[in-house]
């Protein structure tokens, strides 16, 4: 029953008004022997475009009940029914047409919806309708072609009228019910002042009077919709209401505030503007019979759809400029606001919080954790989709008057204007966590993709602890930068240590956090003017053959002393080298010293007793095109042979489709190449089967637990065994004590690196211990 109870109080409803209007327009044409509008025929095309076509059938009852109330004794049902029939095909075609092929947005939001709905729904429509009707009802006599030209016109603008007049109004007015158009998003519109805008503050010495101020306020609306009323009824009376004045002949005037409505309020302004003409101008001809109603009807009709046209064509003027200015701030894919317009509301808010000593507002910087591989495993329409999903999360999880942005890529920033202090905005970082962290179905898969968050909260001193304005050489920047630009970064900041703890979390800028930041931006700016001055230097750990204790290789590992800071830990310096991008300068810098100090070893010690050298390489460089080239061309140069060198990799490095072409030229090359801590990353043996490596190095992570746990036991012999039907051979690193070293020989490890045969030494000292005599 529930199901039911919405149609039947829409088709209650409309039967009940389209009665009332028929009752209306039968006054009037019962008066002047002809009907100068008829709007029941715009209310049946707005309840088709509104509810859907299946109310059609509603149609085929109107005829029939204008028969009963307002037709005599003597109507002919079979003509009324025809008409009925004829008039709701009609009708209902022109609906489909609109609403199926043209596809055209019911709540008319520009030039095209507006065109298409008076061509197809004032025009066509009721020109067919009206062609049937002057046929039917003079079957019985001859027409002559004026007769039938004279009739057809009458029948046509008295319809058309009605369409134009009814329609569009129901059609602008629906706008305000949101639930008819739950399919539909939002109608886009000029930008709204929100709370980053503000009116334009007056100069003191311009400043206007209070009387100049009170007309500023009233001028651009109220005063104008007054004026443009007054003008409307004032040449509506001249035209219609005195015909002893002027009469007909002065109908254009009403022209003039029509143009004027539809130039500055576009087509929702004047449909009503229409609507009011027209009823006026039947109330007023009404009282007395016209002489030539043809005459007036096409007057009316003229003014309807040059009114609306108009008004069409403006509003589609006003709807490319404001799709024009919210592309130039929003972004293309979400919708949301983007860089710019997130900028303009921050630099506003940090002038709002300078005037105000108590204001503060906050930045959430927001980025999702795995969202790369998303986009690798279903594609980036997926991704695209998961970012369209989560925008629209975070803009229900924030509230009313914040700004949600996207920056680039999955890097989203929100703007809480108007925040009590850190914990209010801790507590909407939490409510986007959890919005976040909800399922989300893609491409028929149900994906978890959490988020971190970093947040920085500011007043009118700078950044809410810290404040950053008292340090500008640090995090914030030159003095050139602004306000918004410095709770940005920080906020930013924020978020790269919420990542690197873990993600899924939020983190506060705090001052720990700004020193921290300061630290690491000085350690890039350190490392940059060392790798371009040549100052990073390689030490050489050894690797050991088990079965003899001689030299097999040799690690070639980076050092760096830094004037201020002393040594530096490659722990601290390589993740700083791969973020700026040095790395690829960094490591080869490494392989030119390592092979250079082999190719000299080979010359002193002969290639007998020169061990081989390992270097390791990232996944930034294999990804290089002149990479590969680059290493070989090094050792033909040094006239090193290539199974001299030895490239270490991680698991994932060895297993990146875009390595495979640098990875197959040093193989055919004869290269050796050797899976880094092994057992730690997330490698198959389906990709050990398409790449089997030459070298496997144990993690120092199993060797710390030998001998006496059982389960690493069986791992590493399991390890042993795959690498010697593989053809490879094992390094175990992190060997440190004898048990270890003794247990790695009963399970026949080759061989082993660590502490206890020797840590990183310079190249003399390798030499001294290693080289030149017995060890």
């Amino acid at each position: 029953m529930r199901r039911w109870r919405g149609p039947l109080i829409v088709s209650v409803a409309y039967l009940g008004f389209w009665l009332g209007l028929d009752a209306v327009a039968s006054v009037f044409q019962a008066r002047q022997e002809v009907s100068l509008w008829y709007p029941p025929t715009g209310l049946s095309f707005a309840l088709l475009l509104v509810f859907g076509l299946r109310y059609a059938p509603l149609l085929l009852l109107t005829d029939p009940l204008h028969g009963l109330v307002v037709s005599g004794p003597d109507v002919s049902w079979v003509s009324i029914g025809l008409s009925a029939v004829v008039s709701t095909v009609v009708y209902t075609t022109a609906a489909w047409l609109l609403l199926r092929r043209l596809r055209i947005d019911p709540r008319l939001p520009g030039q095209r919806d507006a065109v298409w709905l008076l061509a197809l729904a004032a025009v066509a429509g009721p020109f067919v309708v009206a062609v049937v009707q002057v046929l039917q009802y003079t079957v019985v006599g001859l027409l002559t072609w004026g007769e039938l030209f004279r009739g057809v016109l009458g029948f046509w603008s008295g319809r058309a009228t009605g369409v134009g007049v009814l329609t569009p109004a129901l059609l602008v007015a629906s706008r305000a019910v949101p639930a008819l158009w739950r399919d539909r998003p939002p109608l886009p519109g000029p930008p709204r002042d929100g709370p980053g805008h503000e009116r334009p503050v007056w100069p003191g010495r311009l400043r206007p009077r209070w009387a100049g101020r009170l007309a500023a306020r009233v001028v651009d609306e109220r005063l104008e919709i007054a004026g443009q009323a007054a003008l409307l009824l004032a040449t509506l009376y001249l035209a219609y209401g005195e015909p002893a004045v002027g009469g007909l002949d002065l109908a254009y005037l009403v022209y003039v505030p029509l143009i004027w409505i539809a130039v500055r309020g576009g087509l929702p302004r004047v449909v009503f503007a229409v609507l009011v003409a027209n009823a006026v101008a039947v109330a007023l001809v009404g009282r007395d019979v016209v002489d030539s109603p043809l005459r007036l009807q096409l007057g009316l009709v003229t003014l309807t759809l040059a009114g609306l046209m108009l008004g069409a064509l403006v509003t589609g003027r006003q709807a490319s400029v404001a799709a024009a200015e919210h592309a130039a701030v929003h972004d293309s894919l979400t919708g949301l606001a983007n860089r710019v317009l997130l900028m303009d509301r921050l630099e506003a808010a940090a002038h709002r919080a300078e005037r105000s000593p108590d204001s503060r507002f906050a930045v959430l910087y927001c980025d999702l954790d795995g969202f790369k591989g998303v986009n690798d495993q279903l594609g980036h329409d997926a991704g695209d989709e998961l970012l369209v999903a989560v925008a629209r999360r975070l803009e229900g999880a924030v509230r009313p008057g914040d700004l949600v942005s996207r920056l680039g890529g999955d890097e989203l920033a929100v703007l809480l204007d108007g925040v009590t202090g850190v914990e209010e905005a801790a507590g909407v970082a939490e409510r986007l966590l959890a919005a976040l962290a909800e399922p989300c179905a893609l491409d028929g898969r149900e994906v978890v993709v959490t988020g971190s968050v970093g947040v920085a909260v500011a007043d009118a001193e700078g950044l809410a602890r810290p404040r950053l304005r008292e340090g500008r050489g640090g995090p914030a920047g030159p003095d050139g930068d602004g306000h918004a630009e410095e709770v940005l970064r920080a906020a930013d900041m924020a978020l790269q240590r919420a990542k690197a703890t873990g993600g899924n979390r939020y983190e506060v800028f705090n001052e720990p956090l700004r020193r921290q930041t300061r630290d690491r931006l000085g350690l890039r700016a350190a490392l940059r003017h060392a790798v371009g001055a040549g100052a990073v230097t390689v030490a050489y750990q050894p690797i050991v053959r088990v079965a003899d204790g001689r030299l097999a290789a040799v690690e070639a590992l980076a050092r760096w002393r830094d004037p201020e800071r002393g040594e530096v830990p490659a722990a601290e310096f390589i993740p700083a080298a791969e973020e700026t991008g040095l790395i690829h300068e960094l490591g080869v810098q490494v392989l030119e010293q390592a092979c250079g100090q082999a190719a000299r070893w080979r010359r002193v010690f002969g290639p007998a007793a020169t061990p081989r050298v390992a270097v390791n390489v990232s996944t930034r460089q294999l990804l290089l095109a002149d990479f590969a080239p680059r290493v070989l061309g090094l050792l033909d140069r040094l006239g090193l042979p290539a199974d001299a060198l030895e490239l270490e990799m991680t698991e994932s490095c060895a297993v990146e489709p875009g390595a495979r072409a640098a990875l197959e030229r040093f193989t055919a090359a004869g290269v050796t190449l050797a899976v880094d801590d092994f057992g730690t990353g997330y490698s198959s043996f389906a990709a050990l089967r398409e790449r089997t490596p030459q070298a496997f190095k144990l993690d120092r992570s199993f060797v710390a637990r030998l001998p006496d746990d059982r389960p690493t036991d069986a791992i590493v012999s399991a390890v042993l065994a795959l690498a010697g039907h593989l053809g490879a051979t094992v390094t175990a690193e992190g060997v440190e004590t004898e048990e270890q070293l003794r247990r790695l020989r009963e399970l026949g490890c080759p061989q082993v690196q660590g502490f206890l045969l020797g840590g990183p030494a310079s190249a003399e000292r390798i030499e001294r211990d290693w080289l030149s005599g017995p060890r």
